[in-house]
């Protein structure tokens, strides 16, 4: 299956997806008269929305996802041999001045860089590629980590894996070659238990420095009941990732 396929294919069952299936099979069923199964049709299709769209529930996916790996000080983390930080929040330079276009996981890279310059590692493996004929993300990765002052040659690139699975084989066949046993390894919170659990397989010697949490601690609030566009994408994102350890866990991955 190629790699577009994999990324269209779950979107059928997101909640926006569900959605407009739902809204579709609404017009359809109006149109040739099933104006019962329509109604419901439709009450689900907003049911569906609703309730995927209410912050509580983005909090209570993404929580159940994070609450293994909280939050470190990162004078606590041990000293390793090396740092792994999972690429993911970067697109290629495309606006013709050269800027690198970044979304919230850039936490991830700022992650890695206040590890490796507290000490707790000599090396920092960063581990993302790209469609045909765009930047690899790791080289991207690499360029904003020498603009923060941190020098190239203590960098280790793995600029060819697309997904989870290929970040965990390529740069374990990385940490091998340097005879590298153990890693801090930096991702989202709410991805760190699909990463770990891949590179462990792979029998990588890991060590969760999680960042990037989604969830924090908020007063309950009448609000959070309502419909967010905020709440309905995190809520989305953690479906994703469950449906990543299901897929993974059949294929034997994790």
């Amino acid at each position: 299956m190629s790699f577009e396929l994999t990324k269209i294919l779950p979107l059928v069952v997101y909640p926006l997806g569900i959605g407009l299936v739902l809204f579709i099979v609404v017009t359809l069923t109006a149109a040739t008269g099933s104006r019962r199964f329509s109604f419901f049709a439709g009450i689900l299709g907003i049911v569906v929305l609703w309730a995927a769209s209410m912050p509580v529930t983005t909090n209570l996916i993404l929580n159940s996802l994070e609450s293994d790996y909280p939050f470190i000080d990162i004078d606590r983390q041990p000293i390793v041999d090396a740092i792994v930080v999972l690429g993911g929040f970067t697109g290629r330079p495309d606006t013709g001045r050269g800027d690198i276009e970044i979304n919230d996981g850039i936490d991830r890279l700022l992650q890695g860089m206040r590890l490796f310059r507290a000490g707790k590692a000599p090396t920092l493996v960063v581990v993302g590629g790209a469609a045909r004929g765009h930047t690899p993300e790791s080289q991207l990765m690499a360029l904003l980590l020498e603009e923060f002052g941190i020098p190239r040659d203590v960098m280790l690139l793995e600029d060819k894996s697309r997904n989870t699975r290929q970040n965990a084989v390529n740069a374990s066949s990385i940490i091998k070659q340097r005879d590298i046993k153990s890693v801090l390894l930096v991702t989202s919170a709410f991805h760190m238990r699909r990463a770990q659990a891949v590179f462990e397989k792979l029998g990588v010697e890991v060590i969760p420095a999680a960042t990037d949490y989604q969830v924090g601690e908020t007063d309950p609030s009448v609000l959070d009941w309502l419909p967010d566009a905020e709440a309905l994408w995190g809520t989305t994102f953690g479906i994703k990732e469950y449906i990543g350890w299901v897929v993974y866990s059949i294929r034997g991955w994790v």
